[in-house]
């Protein structure tokens, strides 16, 4: 058996850290001393510790790798391995984009150039759209749960035989930003009214096209709000995205393009 310090040293854990997860049940000493209290481990505990190491490295909680450890099955194990790849290479993309705009941001800054001038360099144009219909679905949803609406609607869609007019959409009825708690309509533009369809109205609209992830919808936001001040038009009812290319046509974000629309009238 190994004393808790070997162990400890063998495996480059704390003897603190050590005794936590004792108390948690994640790794158990196979013996304590009654007179000392001093902890033992058998040398078969090794690959178990390191395992431990291994997947907190993987920035597991330790719930998630009690779960691991305890259950042992290898497919459960891959399971779990590989949705913690796919998080990581979200995150890995998001530090891209990230990093892209500090270069971004340093050269401008470097020249003498406003953080925020790329703002001016968004394009508002004025357009008149056409009334159309549109398979809808509205309620209360997080901004996480667009696709899985517009998901169900592609289903509706083809179990009626409908046929598409156009991308995707987002109309969006609240007065305020809530991204888990939004008052959002998806919507897919078709060629045929039904039960399951409305008229979204046509009319005269401010629009400017996002090209790059949704977190950067903002800054295409700021500009129409911007133009349609200045230009003096107000803004007549809900604003919309249309997603001319997305995550269905597109695994790179930076490569989505959106459209966004104000509808407006002259003041």
């Amino acid at each position: 058996m190994l004393s808790i310090g070997e162990f400890s040293r063998i495996c480059g854990v704390t003897t603190r850290t050590l005794r936590h997860y004792d108390t948690i049940g994640l790794i158990k000493p196979t013996h304590i001393n009654p007179d000392t209290g001093y902890r033992f481990y058998e040398v078969s505990q090794i690959r178990q510790l390191l395992l431990i190491n291994r997947l907190k490295g993987y920035h597991f909680s330790l719930e998630e790798i009690a779960a691991m450890v305890s259950i042992h099955d290898n497919h459960y194990i891959l399971n779990q391995i590989t949705r913690k790849k796919n998080e990581i290479q979200l995150k890995i993309e998001h530090y891209k984009l990230l990093e892209n705009q500090l270069k971004f941001d340093i050269l401008n800054l470097e020249r003498g150039v406003d953080i925020m001038s790329f703002i001016d360099d968004i394009e508002v144009t004025l357009v008149e759209n056409k009334p159309q219909h549109i398979l809808y679905s509205r309620q209360l949803m997080s901004v996480h749960d667009y696709c899985k609406y517009i998901g169900k609607l592609f289903e509706l869609a083809h179990s009626n035989g409908m046929q598409f007019a156009g991308a995707p959409m987002s109309i969006y009825h609240d007065k305020e930003f809530d991204p888990a708690n939004n008052d959002t309509e998806v919507a897919l533009p078709v060629q045929v009214q039904n039960q399951h369809t409305r008229l979204l109205a046509g009319g005269l609209c401010a629009t400017a096209t996002c090209k790059g992830a949704y977190s950067t919808l903002p800054n295409s936001y700021a500009k129409l709000t911007e133009w349609i001040n200045e230009n003096g038009y107000d803004v007549t009812s809900a604003p919309y995205e249309q997603y001319v290319k997305g995550p269905m046509e597109s695994q790179s974000a930076d490569d989505f393009i959106t459209q966004i629309y104000f509808p407006v009238k002259k003041r």
